[in-house]
């Protein structure tokens, strides 16, 4: 927790507790503690950071002193408080600071407005504390969708993802791509520190993506919202309309995933293309296969009842 102080876009300082300022933050949420103040600590997140604003303030302020340090010790006794927090630049109550003190609970404050502060706080504790996974791939930005190419060793994803680069697309990770759950509902792909910008291409070696194709050739991170794998030419062939919407599951989250073989004179970097074109259409409701399939059942149905007269 002590690296919060470092964090400049929290603007946090230390008021007191500095002997407790390494205990761990295991916990996305933040509190506002306003009932728990009053002595109802019912469903109290006795795990998370407790947040106090200017309504929390004036209650502090208005309540008997005994009876506030009182409330405030049995919050604070109730779990692994992490810490407590001031905003709005607000000085802490003798009995805030006192508790705080007796419960060994570090006692921070920042000039931030406590709704501002909670949403920044609420972020950065996100891109954290949330799962990490690592997957052999290249994430490639393409018009505007994140789509990760996977396939086996030598298949030809980083030559399909340098083809996208030269028409315009975004290289986000190549070989390694670091993803992350944020809020448990999107995924967020980006690339290990040492690998930035750079690419391993067969015959080639390491090139310098950056270099090579300008600053805008690159992205530190993009939500993966496509995954196409790469695969050796099928016996048994493949939804040939594109009606089965597959997907893939990626730390608890669903992702649209579809599979390409790859064979000689297929433009893959162009399929690829249509491909993220055409997820953004489904994402938007136009599922354009299975409007093609309704389509022709109707057409079915409508000779078959003329067939019947």
């Amino acid at each position: 927790m002590s690296e919060l102080l470092q964090v400049k876009r929290l603007n946090l300082e230390l008021v007191c507790g500095k002997r407790y300022i390494h205990r761990e933050i295991t916990h996305t949420s933040v509190n506002r503690p306003g009932l728990a103040l009053c002595g109802h600590l019912d469903n109290f997140r006795a795990h998370s950071v407790q947040v106090f604003g200017r309504g929390e303030q004036a209650y502090c302020l208005r309540e008997n002193k005994t009876r506030l340090k009182s409330n405030i010790a049995k919050m604070l006794s109730e779990g692994q408080v992490p810490c407590v927090i001031m905003a709005a630049d607000l000085d802490p109550l003798p009995a805030v600071k006192k508790a705080c003190l007796s419960a060994d609970v570090p006692l921070l404050k920042t000039t931030m407005d406590s709704s501002a502060f909670m949403s920044e706080f609420s972020l950065f504790l996100d891109e954290k504390l949330s799962p990490v996974t690592h997957i052999h791939g290249v994430l490639v930005g393409v018009s505007g969708i994140g789509v990760l190419i996977r396939g086996g060793a030598g298949i030809g994803k980083s030559e399909c993802a340098l083809e996208l680069i030269k028409r315009g697309h975004i290289l986000v990770a190549d070989d390694v791509v670091e993803v992350q759950a944020r809020w448990g509902r999107f995924l967020v792909g980006s690339c290990p520190a040492m690998l930035k910008h750079y690419m391993e291409v067969r015959g080639l070696g390491i090139i310098d993506v950056e270099l090579l194709f300008g600053v805008g050739s690159t992205l530190d991170e993009m939500n993966i919202e496509l995954e196409v794998v790469l695969t050796p030419p099928q016996k048994n062939g493949l939804d040939r309309l594109g009606v089965e919407q597959n997907t893939t599951n990626i730390l608890g989250v669903e992702v649209p995933s579809m599979t390409l073989p790859v064979t000689p004179g297929r433009n893959l970097a162009v399929l690829i293309e249509v491909a993220a074109l055409n997820q953004r259409l489904k994402s938007q409701g136009i599922f354009s296969a299975k409007e093609f399939s309704q389509k022709i059942l109707d057409r079915m149905k409508k000779s078959a009842k003329e067939h019947e007269k």
